[in-house]
């Protein structure tokens, strides 16, 4: 059975439904679906990998859009991203890319020569280059991971902390 070779989300949900019917694993056929769809979509001359927002209608938390992204980028989740502006998705944006993109100067990159990495996103979640993380662990890429696991941990809570505090609704 070949596989449909275009990025669509029916495409691939087409390779997908496919696989498994011939018996393959949901996880093969998954990975199997996103490949064929990011090298169709290179043959098109399309973009690589990802980085940077996640502007969609498709809500957070739903992980429903494909993509690559390059081996060691950090995906700021989408609530993380719309409570630092406030419920404002398009805010948190601008303070994410103020937190990091602008972070620790003094680390240069290194020659991204990984593979691109499928995943499976969702609309508000911001994704963070190899580049950022290793500067935010200090010129460690796995102590940058370690460090944003905490910071969005940290957040999270804080976020919720502020939710819990604000007065209910005004009454009439």
């Amino acid at each position: 059975m070949p596989l449909i070779k275009s990025g669509t989300k029916r495409a691939i949900s087409t390779n997908i439904g496919e696989m498994v019917a011939a018996g393959h694993p949901q996880n093969q056929a998954v990975a199997a679906a996103l490949e064929t769809a990011r090298r169709a979509k290179m043959a098109r001359g399309g973009s690589a990998t990802h980085e940077g927002a996640i502007v969609s209608h498709i809500p957070g938390r739903t992980d429903k859009i494909p993509m690559d992204v390059k081996s060691g980028s950090f995906v700021i989740p989408a609530d993380i991203v719309s409570g630092l502006g406030q419920g404002n998705t398009l805010a948190g944006i601008k303070k994410v890319q103020d937190r990091f993109e602008h972070h620790v100067s003094g680390f240069p990159a290194e020659a991204d020569i990984s593979e691109p990495v499928p995943i499976i996103a969702a609309g508000g979640e911001y994704v963070l280059s190899p580049a950022t993380v290793k500067k935010y662990g200090k010129g460690d890429i796995n102590r940058g991971h370690n460090e944003l696991d905490k910071w969005v941990i940290k957040t999270r809570k804080e976020l919720i902390n502020t939710l819990k505090n604000l007065p209910g609704p005004a009454k009439d």
